[in-house]
């Protein structure tokens, strides 16, 4: 009788840590997604300065900026398209594409990756073992639409490579469906829910 006990009570523990797993909003990984080509895309906002506004990232970004290629060693100028959804709209968006890790980018986009200080700086993550989900957007910048991509935490926590791969991924899917048009990160490019 005492070892039925112990399983029951062995069961319900694995079962309640599991629950309260997924009530965090973080249950098992999403399985992995194509890209989706049907449909309307949801559209970004092309960002113009206001001349009576100090820069601001966020508020008052510029309307272009300049990215410097070192493989061809050119600069290039890209259109600023502005995400304004917050995280929790991105990532209900229909056309949102979910991947698992184990990507290699198509085309070589480091040159949009934050290489100084790296996400972490830039967002204001103390921890990578805290963030769950990552999900990063690329934009066509002549028509503004959206290519989200999405990927959740795995047994291994994040860290700037991961992330750049999950913005790699977006513009491979941007690039792939643009027809010649450029493709770049839309502002912000990627956001982060916690674990």
């Amino acid at each position: 009788m005492k070892l039925i006990t112990i399983t029951v009570s062995g069961l319900a523990l694995v079962t309640g840590a599991a629950l309260a797993h997924a009530d965090r909003g973080h249950g098992p990984a999403r399985p992995a997604s194509a890209p989706s080509s049907s449909g309307a895309r949801s559209v970004g906002v092309h960002v113009v300065p206001h001349p009576d506004r100090p820069m601001h990232p966020k508020n008052n970004p510029p309307h272009q900026v300049i990215i410097h290629d070192p493989t061809r060693n050119r600069d290039e100028h890209h259109a600023v398209v502005v995400d304004h959804r917050p995280p929790h709209v991105i990532d209900r968006d229909p056309r949102l594409r979910v991947v698992v890790r184990g990507y290699h980018p198509a085309h070589d986009w480091v040159r949009f990756h934050r290489a100084r200080g790296g996400w972490w700086k830039v967002w204001g993550i103390t921890a990578w073992d805290e963030v769950g989900t990552v999900t990063c957007e690329a934009a066509n910048e002549s028509t503004g639409d959206l290519y989200p991509v999405s990927e959740d935490r795995d047994q291994t926590a994040w860290d700037d490579d991961t992330v750049n791969t999950v913005l790699d991924q977006a513009l491979d899917d941007c690039m792939a469906d643009a027809g010649g048009a450029v493709c770049g990160p839309v502002t912000p490019a990627c956001t982060f829910q916690p674990y």
